[in-house]
């Protein structure tokens, strides 16, 4: 999956530079963001897995009251990238608990430095979601705003083991009336070994960053168990079988696809 970024920049020429260096990086980046408004709006509509942001925006709020919403409310790394080489200013900066303080006239800001502060706020992210990682999922036995009217004896959330989910998909789902049934916006559901299917409220970029190695996202749709126990076999390279369903692995996630298969198999 590449990681998708967010500049946070009131010179469009600067962020023109920056986007298609990282761009040529296999980034994904967020259109020209402005100001601290447009910031929130932009975080809420497709959130970033890091953001670069100056400090001096338009409008009244500036890049490090946008760094304390960052830190605490959304818990999104940020990197300052700003002309503000002065140390109260640099002080003020580290109370919003920044990843990197670049400052981008020293003579002139040098796009490697950014892209390598990139690398190590991902990598570092990836080593502590590793190391939090957890083995289980509470799962929907319906959606949120059916089960609030279950009794209060009502089973509403099952605990599911990792291991016992062979693949998360936001396609239609066969209802208890044996009727395809499209699903609601913001939600995925997962079947298990036993056949079973539950809720989560959730997007499939979303949970992919919290499910273990053998969980690796295939297309657009799905995200697929590729352990012994789960993964059925390939089909013409293109293709998967899990659960007897057929599912295809689509180019854009190829190469990830098969590293994860050298990395789990001989």
């Amino acid at each position: 999956m590449k990681a998708h970024i967010l500049i946070v920049e009131d010179q469009p020429a600067l962020y023109e530079r920056l986007r298609r260096a990282l761009v040529k990086q296999r980034f994904t980046v967020d259109e020209y963001t402005k100001s601290y408004d447009e910031a929130i709006l932009r975080i809420k509509n497709n959130t970033p897995d890091v953001v670069l942001l100056d400090i001096d925006l338009q409008g009244k709020k500036d890049g490090l009251d946008l760094g304390k919403i960052l830190q605490k409310e959304y818990k999104i790394p940020f990197i300052y990238v700003t002309e503000f080489d002065d140390d109260m200013t640099f002080q003020k900066g580290l109370n919003t608990n920044h990843e990197s303080y670049i400052v981008k006239t020293k003579p002139r800001l040098n796009i490697e430095d950014v892209t390598r502060a990139i690398h190590t706020v991902l990598h570092k992210k990836q080593e502590n979601e590793l190391s939090i990682q957890k083995d289980a999922v509470i799962g929907l036995v319906g959606y949120l705003d059916d089960v609030k009217e279950y009794g209060k004896s009502g089973v509403t959330r099952v605990p599911i083991a990792y291991k016992d989910i062979a693949f998360f998909t936001v396609k239609p789902f066969i209802n208890q009336d044996e009727a395809e049934e499209n699903l609601r916006a913001n939600y995925l559901w997962f079947q298990t070994v036993n056949n079973e299917y539950y809720f989560l409220k959730s997007s499939l970029k979303e949970m992919v960053k919290h499910l273990p190695l053998h969980f690796i996202r295939i297309n657009e749709s799905y995200i697929v168990n590729l352990s012994p126990e789960i993964l059925e076999g390939r089909i013409n390279g293109s293709r998967i079988s899990v659960m007897g369903r057929e599912i295809i692995v689509k180019n854009t996630y190829k190469n990830e696809f098969e590293k994860r298969l050298k990395l789990m198999y001989h």
